[in-house]
């Protein structure tokens, strides 16, 4: 895990969308995508409901958003 992955990650948490957070974060969807699925399987865990539209999380995924966050607070 590094932290342009858990960028990635809050920037798909905070738009609800793997397409906007491309376009913010100004890189492909396809590319947010793998970053996301990387980082899902190190974790072992999936981190965005995927059946739902509205880039929901998981619980996983809630439980790694406050920690991601403290980590990118930490570095900044």
């Amino acid at each position: 895990m590094d932290l342009s992955q858990l960028e990635i990650f809050l920037s798909i948490a905070e738009e609800k969308s793997f397409s906007r957070a491309a376009e913010k974060m100004l890189r492909t969807q396809p590319a947010i995508s793998i970053a996301i699925k990387r980082l899902e399987e190190e974790l072992g865990e999936s981190l965005f409901d995927r059946s739902s539209k509205n880039g929901s999380l998981t619980e996983a995924g809630r439980v790694l958003l406050s920690h991601a966050q403290r980590m990118l607070n930490l570095r900044d």
